[in-house]
């Protein structure tokens, strides 16, 4: 008797923890926003359905059915989020402090695999600032150069990083780009906002209306 017990119990915590983790899963469905955290979209401009995940929280693994349907994400008040193209944290990645209303525009509509949502305070500082040089060159990234022509001091961006708000000195200086096996986005206003660009390939002139007036950067 008592071993039956005992096998029962085993049975009854077996099924309470299959049944906790799979409620943990997201699904699609419209909840309730939380107060701080990120929610993404089956479509572009926050449209359609959409799942949450509060800061602190790390998906490594999302269903198919997920990861393969994002268009589109939002961030509710202080928060951050890494995304990842393959499972576990691993392969391609970005960085968002920002809502973005059409991730077709970097290369990641319905292409993320793992997540990973933090207070965006905590990323914010965790980042570095650039620094002009003329230092080793990236395998993958992108290089920013005071002058046209890929001349003069530079800093450069590994491939995933982002900056959301580039130093004085360093928005108004940027006068060429070059590329590393990456693309670029770049933003005239801070923490991704304004009007934006994306560049594929090398630009030995910035000139016109994009010329010293980049102000936060994704390279992907």
């Amino acid at each position: 008797m008592i071993r039956h017990k005992t096998i029962t119990s085993v049975i009854g915590v077996f099924c309470l923890f299959i049944a906790e983790a799979a409620s943990a899963q997201p699904r699609w469905g419209r909840e309730r926003q939380p107060t701080i955290g990120a929610c993404f979209y089956e479509h572009v401009n926050f449209g359609g359905r959409y799942f949450c995940v509060r800061p602190g929280e790390r998906l490594r693994t999302l269903p198919f059915h997920l990861g393969d349907e994002i268009s589109s994400l939002r961030l509710v008040g202080a928060a951050g989020v890494i995304i990842f193209r393959d499972k576990d944290m691993r392969g391609r990645s970005a960085r968002f402090t920002a809502d973005e209303r059409d991730l077709r525009r970097d290369g990641w509509n319905d292409q993320i695999s793992s997540l990973e949502v933090s207070g965006r305070e905590m990323r914010l500082r965790g980042e570095r600032a650039p620094v002009w040089g003329r230092g080793a060159l990236p395998r993958a990234g992108a290089c920013f150069y005071r002058d046209a022509r890929f001349r003069g001091p530079y800093f450069c961006v590994a491939r995933g990083d982002t900056y959301a708000s580039l130093p004085r000195g360093f928005n108004d200086s940027i006068s060429s780009i070059r590329l590393f096996g990456s693309g670029v986005r770049i933003y005239q206003d801070q923490d991704f906002r304004g009007r934006s660009t994306e560049i594929r390939s090398d630009v030995r002139d910035l000139r016109g209306s994009w010329r010293d007036s980049i102000s936060s950067i994704r390279v992907f």
